[in-house]
């Protein structure tokens, strides 16, 4: 699942989102746009915070 699908199911706005895991706002519409991938610090916080439905392999488009 994507981050942008995961934030439009849960209702979770980017500035939400990046306050949740510690990023800016900016980071995080990178990283839901595709502009940017998370770094090693960072994938665990997503995964964290999306209850395991976004995963490291979801920025590199691999199917679980």
């Amino acid at each position: 699942m994507t981050l942008q699908d995961w934030r439009d199911r849960e209702g979770v706005s980017v500035p939400e989102f990046a306050t949740r895991i510690g990023r800016t706002s900016e980071a995080v519409r990178r990283y839901v746009l595709g502009d940017r991938i998370p770094d090693r610090e960072t994938m665990p916080l997503i995964a964290r915070h999306t209850d395991g439905q976004v995963t490291p392999n979801d920025f590199f488009g691999i199917a679980a």
